[in-house]
C-alpha cells in the first residue's frame, strides 16, 4: 500500500517539475504587422521567422533589450512600445498551456530607419541629376538631347 502511494507521489512530482520547468525556446525574426484578418492587439507582436512561419508573442511584460551590435547612440531604455514592424529581433519566450508565446526577453537587432530618413535619402539620391527644364531635353516634335554641362 505505501509503495504504490510513493509511486503516485514520485509519478505526480516528475509530471509536475517537467511541466513547471519547461524550457524556454528562443527564435529570431522580423517583427511584421498583424495579419488582415487579424485586428492589433496592444502588448501583442507577430514575428516572421527566417522560414517564413509566424509566430505571435505576447510582450507586454518582457525585457526590451538593444543588441550589443547596434551603436550606442541607437540603444535607450523602452518597453514594448518600442517594437515596430521592420526591426529584426530575438525573442526568449515560453509557450503556456494554450500553445501561446509569453516572452520574457526581447532582443532588438536592426533598427529600421525612420521614413523622415528615408525620404530625405531619396530626395538626395534625386537632386543627383538635375536638369535645369524640359524643354532643354526635348523640344516639340522633335527629340534633343540636352547640352552637356560638364557636372555630374
Amino acid at each position: 500500500m505505501t509503495l504504490r502511494w510513493v509511486l503516485c507521489l514520485s509519478f505526480a512530482l516528475v509530471i509536475g517539475f517537467s511541466t513547471a520547468f519547461a524550457a524556454d525556446g528562443t527564435f529570431r525574426g522580423k517583427i511584421t504587422d498583424p495579419p488582415g484578418n487579424v485586428p492589433a492587439v496592444k502588448g501583442w507582436i507577430f514575428i516572421e521567422g527566417m522560414n517564413h512561419m509566424l509566430r505571435r508573442v505576447e510582450v507586454a511584460h518582457a525585457q526590451v533589450v538593444f543588441g550589443e551590435e547596434l551603436p550606442a547612440g541607437e540603444r535607450r531604455s523602452c518597453n514594448s512600445d518600442c517594437l515596430k514592424p521592420g526591426q529584426e529581433v530575438r525573442v526568449t519566450a515560453h509557450q503556456d498551456s494554450s500553445g501561446e508565446w509569453r516572452a520574457i526577453r526581447v532582443e532588438i537587432l536592426k533598427i529600421i530607419p525612420k521614413t523622415s530618413e528615408t525620404r530625405l535619402q531619396a530626395i538626395s539620391l534625386l537632386n543627383l541629376t538635375t536638369f535645369s527644364s524640359l524643354l532643354e531635353i526635348t523640344r516639340a516634335g522633335k527629340f534633343r538631347i540636352a547640352k552637356s554641362t560638364g557636372e555630374i
